[in-house]
């Protein structure tokens, strides 16, 4: 696997490839993953790693291959295009020495990993796999991050060219197989596999429980929860102009959990705005394992924010760990965007359209006057990735996708495209 993001970081994708190698490596299989220092989401190099170029280590029984990476300190485009290439170099590289391996997963983004995955599996001639999380450059376009010039232009070269060398494409969303179709991607290269949540691990929980006690949030107190990264994606200033439409609500609090580069800038907003119903906590430790649903239960309905120019370029993978909390979501999106789609389909919240602070307003008063509706909300989250997610049965769909490639390989009759599915 070469990829930006894994062990020991916390959101974003990483979790996932955690789950993914350490799925396949209890199943037997050699697994090795190439991938910087961790940093996301504070886009700081975590200290215990902090002056090292080369490290090898192991986790789960995967072998873990870091090599030094830049790590832009602040955000611009010629920074990021930096941030990624330097993914790729560093992808291609630290997978020298790894030897024979059967099968090469690039994650995307950035299409910079899909890149060096292209070269290492021509090295090695073995099939490329391109597991596609975000949609890129379109993402980027779709925030505001990237405008039309130079750099979207080599980004689309870029798509075009991992896209055409990979032998297999899978993709979290159905609408993002409709977007590489429209890209002249064939149809039997893509696998639709959706994205997956342990919930077994994530239930519902005591609402007044650990969490609550440990950072002093009295049961009185109704909480719109958010966690995950702060991001430009997230346009998270729309939940604190909702929070300062909402000053008057005494038992009412705006919690936010998590990092990343808006984090700074979001808590200057709240001190100017005298916003003493807003309070931001760091992310939520690894270990033990129980203080993430306890996070999540803390809440009284559980936040998701994006730009309203989000439409099918992601799907956030924490939208279904909410679900599995069993807690009620209130999705501030695009209407047409694949999150309110999911949160519709699931039954598990309530959609309203992104960065209006009104209507989120609205839906916040509502979930807090109404517990029968919360509660129903949150039950029929909770009933859908039961039925739909179940991290067993995807991951093992993702190895019978691994092990068909191998094995034509091994065959001599080259990689069998996958089907959708």
């Amino acid at each position: 696997m070469v990829t930006s993001a894994y062990w020991p970081e916390r959101t974003g994708t990483a979790p996932l490839n955690n789950e993914l190698c350490a799925y396949l490596a209890s199943r037997g299989h050699r697994v090795s993953v190439v991938t910087g220092f961790p940093h996301y989401p504070a886009w700081k190099v975590y200290p215990e790693y902090s002056g090292k170029v080369w490290q090898r280590e192991s986790h789960d029984g995967v072998d873990i291959y870091r090599g030094l990476i830049y790590v832009p300190p602040q955000r611009t485009t010629l920074r990021r295009v930096l941030y990624d290439t330097t993914v790729g170099i560093t992808g291609f590289v630290r997978s020298l020495p790894i030897g024979d391996v059967d099968v090469v997963l690039a994650v995307s983004p950035p299409l910079q990993g899909g890149l060096a995955g292209c070269m290492l599996a021509a090295l090695k001639r073995v099939p490329l796999i391109l597991d596609i999380h975000d949609l890129v450059p379109d993402l980027a376009i779709a925030v505001g991050m990237m405008k039309e010039g130079w750099a979207v232009k080599a980004a689309r070269v870029l798509e075009r060219f991992v896209y055409r060398h990979s032998d297999g494409i899978l993709v979290i969303s159905e609408e993002f197989s409709t977007n590489l179709f429209a890209k002249d991607v064939p149809q039997s290269k893509v696998t639709y596999l959706p994205l997956w949540v342990d919930s077994q691990s994530i239930t519902p929980q005591d609402r007044n429980g650990q969490f609550r006690k440990a950072n002093g949030i009295d049961s009185s107190i109704t909480v719109a929860l958010y966690t995950g990264n702060h991001g430009a994606k997230q346009a998270l200033e729309n939940v604190l102009e909702t929070a300062t439409l909402l000053k008057s609500y005494e038992d009412l609090l705006f919690l936010f959990v998590g990092d990343g580069f808006e984090k700074k800038r979001l808590q200057e907003m709240a001190t100017q705005r005298s916003l003493t119903n807003v309070r931001f906590l760091p992310l939520v430790p690894p270990s033990p394992k129980e203080l993430l649903p306890q996070m999540l239960a803390a809440g009284d309905m559980l936040l998701l924010n994006q730009s309203r120019g989000v439409l099918d370029t992601v799907i956030p993978s924490k939208l279904f760990t909410y679900m599995a909390s069993g807690r009620p979501i209130i999705a501030a999106v695009n209407p047409r965007s694949q999150a309110a789609n999911c949160v519709r389909r699931a039954g598990s919240g309530i959609a309203v359209a992104a960065e209006q602070p009104s209507a989120l307003a609205e839906a916040v008063l509502k979930l807090k006057q109404d517990r029968p509706l919360a509660e129903k909300l949150g039950s029929q989250g909770r009933r859908f990735v039961v039925e739909n997610c179940d991290r067993n049965q995807i991951l093992r769909r993702y190895e019978d996708v691994f092990v068909a490639f191998a094995n034509h390989r091994s065959r001599g009759s080259g990689p069998q495209p996958a089907s959708v599915g």
